[in-house]
């Protein structure tokens, strides 16, 4: 599985690299995106909303979200 570490990042340029790693994912694949913040995590949400992906999500801490996202 693919890891994208984009807790670095705030929005939109979390949501434009998230957006980036879903494009390159292939059929059957799982990656695991990590947000730094609320806004990113609502941003990539919408996005995978809009795709129709239902991602898995946990929050490690008050600024750190996982999602594993799967095709």
């Amino acid at each position: 599985m693919k890891e994208y570490d984009l807790s670095n990042y705030v929005c939109p340029l979390s949501k434009i690299k998230a957006s980036e790693a879903l494009d390159s994912l292939g059929e059957s694949e799982t990656i695991k995106v990590i947000l730094g913040d609320i806004d990113s995590l609502k941003s990539v949400a919408q996005e995978l909303k809009k795709r129709g992906l239902k991602p898995s999500f946990t929050r490690e801490d008050e600024s750190r979200f996982v999602l594993i996202i799967a095709r």
